[in-house]
């Protein structure tokens, strides 16, 4: 520095001057360039970020602010050019080069901020952050100048030079607290406000404030920036996903929807062979899409550890300044200062590092929800089967989680180690090689960890599993709860869910004992550490005595160590979590995909296909891609004109829906080609509604066309049920459509196809759900040759022979294959497949069709929906029925069928802990206190115990080697103590984790047993993905998050209450500080608990949506790939995604937020402290001092960190206050009630007496039954016929009390049946519902889910139902295991094997709700005369779907308007021109002489 001062570089007398003095060669070098030093130190990493920002915004306009930071920067310039013409020209004295080289660098420096200005403006940098720093350390820096100028008389021009350097940095300090204006006001603002406000967290305060005055709601969050939303975060990580990937190829579609799915990289399956096949590295592309973002968080972790280490080095310089009262006192004040900076900067470098990961964790979590979903679109038919929806919700719910949480602690894996190695070289300063046994001790514990952590990876792997497992299990109860409670099935899959469970919670048990033992090595190896540390340096020389700043800064040194061996075991365990999520997110997304090239898609322009319109070429489909797997299709040749009707006949099994999906490109093709000329529509066999309006059902994303809608409504017979629902086709359709009747479901999915205005149609026997006349008018009116398809091309599916003359050709299909194809008349000669097909339906000469259609939907009726239905939907499963026709007012809120999620608002009540602590037992309760309680006691002990000594060690330097040996004795056995502490801690977390464990089970049996309980009413109101997300997430919140929550919540009040107590110990006089502190916390803590719990509840609700959309978007797959609407679908995802996650953002700010607030109070109190010990020096030790301040400096952390767990805690205690809910839902009647249970034989003839009976869906609504009377004898054969609001399905639902009567009685076998249980009834008597509700497991569990029936009685009812055969050639027969859904057979296949499950039952009242309508005539004749043989002495209720069914029936029931019209043989009732069922019969052309009696 002799070339740059003439004046010494530093004075070592500093310390013991009367005022800061520094001398004039370090203000002019050293403490100038920091400040420079800093800048350019950061700027290349800024320009680096800005350069590599992707968003592009708009240009900031020149503001008065920008106008303000120009002109003061070149006002600085200006000054510093006068010094340098002072110094270096009128200056006369010789001051070294120092005086103009700071000066040039100045200038440099700001010459290079008027560019950055400029170019942040640019590129919309609201507010710098970095020449917010450089212009604050600037100002620091002229402090001493200005008063060294102001004690020392100098020259005038050098002091105002000084003062206006000083005036024009602060100035630009100043503005640069300041932002730019913006317009954007319901953004994330985080971009667009001041660089205080950011550290600072001060833009969420508006969001705090508004929620501790109101509760918030979903429009209270912002909206995610452009950078944050799904769909870029999709992109980003699906580009570095395409270069990870050797196998995988990015395939565009041809059409003109080539985009659909944002070039999601598919299967390359042309590649057979298995072994040169590579996965696409997942988690690989995930993380080098942030790495930038990734590497900054680091380097501010970094940051954040050096300050902490710096914290230990502050700690000795203040407790030698107590050891030498001859110190001044402005030297203890800076001191105090300098250790508060220290701690400020670590505030705001962890607030800023927690902050920076987050964001990268939430674009983890909306990267991988979005992969999923998008996957999903384009999983095979195999691979779907494989994957379960409830599988698939775990990987958006628990996986993408996983993957958000390591993000915040990923870097501890780096940085601990780091701070570890750092730690100990400055315990080696401190104790030299008296740290060896303490580095021993330590090396020693990292392989037993690391054996446990391997036992954390297998147990969490093989949990996961199993709770895929009851998620898939509880998945399938809900898509089948209506079978379930018809057949009294609830106690089979209780037991079966609750097996699962015990699996999975034998897993948990083990992971939280192995989990503790962990926690215990971990925190207990800093106390061994200590302790070996202090003996060996005690023991080896005489000379070494154990003063207070040897004890208590290796104390903080301690703190420190012990701060990531802490965190190892939650970090090992979070990167555990993620790498088996990681496994199966990839195995997932690695699944096979369906080929896009198995369709030839060929414009219709084109001359290829010769005029036609389809065309398959020797094509072989199967199901799967497994070679050994047999092929479902065979030798298909086909070739479809354009504009042609086509129809497909043939039994069922024998693969005409199969075509269908081969043609649609659902199926894997084996060989041969297939080539489509134009765009589908397809209509599939079971109608696929969505939870939106009836009108948006219709359109599916088109555009509306009035002229063409009306046309549509008109051709597909829905004009008058638009009259009837209460909003018109504004009206919401629930989930599944169930307040529509199922032909309406087939004719609103009919008019969609309509509506798409396409070139090919696709309809899966979209007649089977509708009556002769609704039929006919659709045939004419759309399919037929003069319906509004005329000119398009048709392939029906169909099971009925009513039109097949109307048809261009007729293509007979037989196990697989063609067997034949032409024209009507020409196949009736020559093909004895269809003749017998025909012929198997024809019983008379009346109209053909009369035998292949409904009557549930008559032409007088097939316009009426309803307004029951409306009302209560849990009717439509039984059967398609009109309902009461009542004038009433309908309310606004009743347009909706699906009720909105309930969210609760205020502070979580207290009897919903009260809830939580008598499901985790009150015993265990009082085991944590206590134990509580002693590790409180054995760390305040060993602490108070060190201050002592190090007191008594200064005060007698020369103590004996026996005093000290019996010192370190004392303190070893207090130090086992507090290792006791540890142990004290292991049995609290252990007792803890047991307890939660305990809770969990019960809680999870709570809300199984309240759903199961819960009337059908709540079922059909209810999404099923809203119930999934409580068995899912909030279960899981149960078992790990709470748990977790708890265990850090009493760590930290443990270190809170015994700093509280050391620190009143040291100083009465801390009170004082602590008074205010305290009220401000309670405050900041108040204000706070409101806003995060309601968020946290927004945040559940918000994600229910996802699941709802998923399950939705699973079950109509097909159509939404026919249609090709992906895109459309995925922008929906996209949207409930970010929604989520803005509710997520904001809960998790609003922890950023307190975090710095209560951060910030720790820091006062460490200053307060210091500031205490330095104006009171005679009044404490300099070991009482070092006890202070070591523990407050701890008070920091462990004051935010208790705020957010309890926080956390009444968060995820809202999962229990939703478990609650649902388990606290309104029960239907008891299943069993042992004083009135019939006798085990009861029915045992199968009268069913009705008397006065009056029935409604729910209080204020119409009733729905009045006062109906009828007698029905044992053996009775009745068919129940339906006119407008007939009622026949509440009917149906009163015999199973799925509605309780208001007024009258039903008696059966004279047992009245409101005095019995409801398993009693529903067990007794017996449905076929029309939707077939299949399970995902074996063929017997699906027929027989209690394993009452032998094999032998199984196989009888299959033969009995013509699936024996079938069943017999699958592999493992009886033991196949089904898709979920029944997806891996037929439609027909599914509704056998439902009649089967009843027919096993041989119940004395059987309820046969249009039994047959997925099934071809031939197989329903063979039915019908199986039902006839099989129920001869049992009482039959036969709802009618094909009339031919119900003519030979004992009575016929005719019921309208809920009341009874007419009740008597169907021959007396076809005699009497005036009845209702001889209208009936006039409607469908059938002559009464076609009536049988029996």
């Amino acid at each position: 520095m002799n070339h740059f001062c003439t004046t010494p570089f530093w004075d070592e007398n500093v310390t013991n001057s009367s005022y800061p003095y520094l001398t004039e060669c370090f203000r002019n070098t050293v403490l100038q360039w920091v400040p420079m030093g800093i800048f350019w130190l950061i700027l290349p990493l800024w320009l680096y970020a800005l350069v590599k920002q992707q968003i592009k915004s708009q240009v900031i306009q020149v503001s008065t602010l920008f106008i303000t930071k120009m002109i003061l920067t070149i006002l600085f310039i200006l000054i510093q050019i006068l010094r340098i013409i002072h110094y270096v020209f009128l200056s006369t004295n010789k001051e070294g080069h120092a005086n103009w080289f700071t000066p040039v660098l100045y200038i440099i420096t700001a010459m290079t901020i008027i560019w950055l200005i400029n170019y942040e403006r640019l590129k919309s940098v609201f507010a710098s952050g970095l020449l917010f720093i450089f212009w604050l350390l600037v100002s620091l820096a002229a402090i001493p100048d200005i008063i060294h100028y102001s004690v020392t008389i100098s020259l005038w021009i050098v002091f105002i030079s000084i003062w206006l350097h000083f005036l024009f940095a602060f100035g630009l300090f100043i503005t640069n607290c300041f932002a730019e204006k913006y317009i954007i006001s319901d953004v994330v603002p985080e971009l667009y406000v001041s660089f205080p406000s950011r550290i600072f967290f001060g833009w969420v305060t508006p969001l705090i404030l508004r929620g501790y005055k109101k509760p918030l709601t979903e429009k209270d969050c912002w909206k995610l920036s452009k950078s944050e939303q799904t769909v870029t975060v999709v992109q980003q990580v699906q580009s570095f996903m395409k270069d990870t990937k050797i196998s995988y190829e990015d395939k565009l579609s041809n059409d003109e929807n080539r985009n659909l799915l944002t070039n999601m990289p598919i299967v390359d399956i042309k590649k057979s062979s298995s072994k040169q096949k590579k996965s696409a590295i997942f988690w690989r592309a995930l993380f080098r899409t942030y790495r930038d973002k990734l590497i900054a968080g680091g380097l501010i972790r970094l940051a954040h550890d050096l300050t902490q280490l710096s914290g230990p080095i502050i700690l000795k310089l203040v407790l030698n300044y107590f050891a030498d009262s001859t110190k001044p006192i402005w030297l203890g004040v800076f001191y105090a200062i300098l250790l508060s900076t220290c701690i400020f900067c670590q505030i705001v470098l962890l607030r800023s590092y927690f902050q920076c990961q987050f964001l990268v964790g939430l674009r983890f979590r909306s990267a991988i929800t979005g992969l999923i979903y998008r996957k999903s679109l384009k999983l095979s038919n195999s691979s779907k089967q494989e994957t379960t929806t409830g599988e698939i919700v775990n990987l958006m719910a628990i996986d993408a989680s996983h993957f958000g949480e390591i993000t915040t602690q990923m870097h501890i894996l780096w940085s601990g180690p780091l701070l570890i190695i750092i730690t100990l070289v400055l315990l080696y300063r401190q104790m030299q090689w008296s740290i060896i046994p303490g580095v021993v001790v330590l090396f020693i514990m990292i392989p037993i960890n690391l054996f446990l952590q391997r036992m954390q990876k297998k147990l969490t792997y093989k949990q996961m599993i199993v709770k895929d497992q009851r998620i898939k299990t509880m998945s399938e109860i809900l898509n089948g709860i209506k079978v379930i409670k018809l057949y009294a099935w609830e106690m089979a899959f209780i037991h079966s869910i609750t097996r699962i469970r015990d699996k999975e919670l034998g897993y948990i048990r083990q992971k939280a004992i192995v989990t503790a033992i962990s926690n215990i090595l971990w925190t207990f190896t800093p106390i061994l550490v200590g302790i070996a540390t202090f003996a060996a340096y005690i023991l080896s020389s005489d000379e070494n005595i154990l003063t207070a700043d040897k004890a208590f800064v290796s104390l903080a040194l301690f703190h420190l160590l012990r701060g990531p061996l802490n965190q190892f075991p939650n970090v090992i365990t979070s990167v555990i979590d993620a790498r088996v999520s990681n496994k199966r997110i990839q195995k997932f997304l690695n699944n096979e995909e369906l080929d896009e090239n198995a369709v030839n898609k060929i414009s219709t322009d084109s001359k290829l296909l010769d005029r036609n319109s389809i065309k398959i070429e020797n094509g072989s489909f199967r199901w799967s891609n497994v070679v050994d797997d047999p092929l479902i299709l065979k030798n298909i040749n086909l070739d479809i004109q354009q504009g042609s009707l086509i129809a497909l006949v043939g039994m069922v099994g024998s693969g005409k829906s199969s075509i269908l999906a081969a043609l649609l490109g659902e199926m894997n093709k084996v060989h041969g080609n297939v080539s489509i000329s134009g765009k589908i529509a397809y209509v599939p066999q079971t109608a696929w509604i969505m939870n939106v309006t009836l009108r948006e059902n219709i359109l599916f994303g088109q555009d509306f066309d009035e002229n063409l809608y009306n046309r549509v409504i008109e051709a597909c017979a829905l004009k008058q049920d638009l009259d009837m629902l209460p909003a018109g086709d504004q009206t919401e359709i629930g989930e599944k459509g169930i307040n529509l009747s199922g032909g309406q479901r087939q004719r609103v999915s009919l008019a969609r196809a309509l509506y798409s205005n396409a070139d090919i149609y696709l309809l899966d026997d979209p007649l089977s759900a509708v009556d002769a006349h609704v039929g006919a008018h659709i045939f004419k009116k759309v399919i037929g040759p003069k319906g509004l398809l005329n000119s398009k091309t048709r392939l029906l599916v169909t099971h009925g022979v009513s039109h097949l003359n109307k048809c261009n050709n007729i293509i007979v299909v037989s196990h697989g294959e063609i067997v034949d194809y032409g024209l009507y008349n020409d196949l009736m000669i020559r093909s004895k497949i269809l003749q017998d097909f025909v012929h198997s339906v024809v019983t008379s000469d009346t109209e053909q069709y009369s035998r292949q259609t409904s009557t549930t939907e008559s032409l007088a009726s097939m316009h009426t929906t309803s307004t029951e239905l409306i009302h209560n939907p849990s009717q439509n499963d039984i059967q398609h029925d009109g309902s009461t026709v009542t004038t009433i007012e309908i309310e606004e809120e009743m347009k909706k069928i699906i009720q909105k999620e309930t969210i609760q608002t205020g502070s979580v009540k207290l009897n919903i802990f009260s809830i939580y602590i008598h499901a985790c037992k009150l015993t265990m309760v009082m085991l944590i206190t206590l134990f509580f309680c002693l590790t409180a006691c054995a760390s305040l002990s060993a602490n108070i115990w060190l201050s002592q000594w190090t007191d008594k060690a200064k005060e007698n330097n020369n103590t004996s080697s026996n005093n000290r040996i019996r010192d370190m004795n004392i303190y070893s056995t207090l130090g086992l103590i507090q290792g006791n502490k540890r142990l004290f801690a292991f049995a609290m977390q252990l007792t803890l984790k047991l307890a939660t464990y305990i809770a969990g089970r019960k809680l999870h049996w709570i809300i199984l047993i309240g759903v199961l309980h819960a009337p059908m009413s709540f079922f059909d109101t209810t999404p099923i993905g809203r119930v999934i997300n409580r068995f899912a997430r909030d279960i899981d919140a149960v078992d790990s998050t709470l748990p977790a929550a708890f265990s850090q919540s009493f760590t930290t009040l443990i270190t809170v209450v015994t700093t509280l107590i050391l620190l009143i110990y040291g100083s009465w006089f801390a009170i004082i500080a602590l008074i205010p502190l305290s009220i401000l916390f309670g405050f900041i803590q108040r204000v706070y608990v409101s806003s995060s719990r309601q968020l946290g509840r927004l945040d559940s609700v918000t994600r229910s949506s996802i699941y709802a959309n998923f399950a939705e978007t699973i079950q109509g797959l097909s159509s939404i790939r026919a249609y090709h609407a992906q895109q459309r679908f995925i922008d929906v995802s996209d949207r409930f995604v970010d929604r989520n996650i803005s509710c997520h953002f904001a809960s998790s700010v609003a922890n950023r937020w307190l975090g710095v607030r209560l951060e910030m109070i720790g820091n006062t109190l460490v200053f307060f402290t210091a500031i205490i010990a330095v104006f009171m020096p005679h009044r404490m030790t300099a070991g009482t001092v070092g006890l202070m301040i070591t523990f407050a400096m701890q008070i920091t952390n462990s004051l935010n960190m208790l705020v957010r767990m309890s926080s956390d805690i009444e968060t995820n205690t809202v999962s229990v206050e939703r478990i609650n809910e649902y388990a606290e839902l309104k029960p239907e009647a008891s299943w069993e009630i042992p004083e009135t249970k019939p006798s085990s034989h009861w029915p045992k003839n199968g009268n069913i007496q009705i008397k006065n009976l009056s029935t409604q869906y729910r209080q204020n609504l119409p009733l729905v039954l009045k006062d109906l009377t009828i007698d029905i004898q044992p053996g009775e054969k009745i068919g129940i016929m339906n006119r407008i609001g007939s009622g026949k399905s509440s009917l149906c639902l009163a015999l199973f009390r799925i509605i309780e009567p208001i007024n009258g009685t039903i008696v059966i076998d004279n047992v009245d049946i409101r005095h019995i249980g409801l398993h009693d009834l529903r067990s007794k008597i017996t449905v076929i519902p029309q939707d077939a509700v299949i399970f995902a497991g074996t063929v017997r569990f699906n027929i027989d889910p209690f394993n009452h029936y032998s094999d032998e009685e199984i196989w009888t009812v299959l033969e009995l139902v013509h699936l024996k055969e079938r069943i017999r050639k699958m592999e493992e027969d009886l033991l196949y295991q089904l898709a979920e859904g029944g997806q891996n057979i037929s439609s027909g296949e599914r509704q056998l094997l439902c009649l089967a499950r009843a027919l096993l039952r041989k119940s004395k009242i059987f309820i046969l709700d249009e039994a047959t309508a997925a099934i071809d005539m031939e197989t329903d004749r063979l039915i019908q005369l199986t039902i006839r043989s099989a129920f001869k002495d049992a009482t039959v209720l036969t709802v009618a779907h094909r009339l031919h069914t119900i003519l030979d029936s004992t009575k016929i029931l005719v019921l309208s308007n809920g009341c009874l019209e007419e009740f008597d043989e169907p021959k007396l009732l076809a005699a009497n021109p005036n009845s209702a069922f001889a209208k009936l019969l006039k409607d469908a052309n059938i002559r009464p002489s076609d009536i049988t009696s029996r």
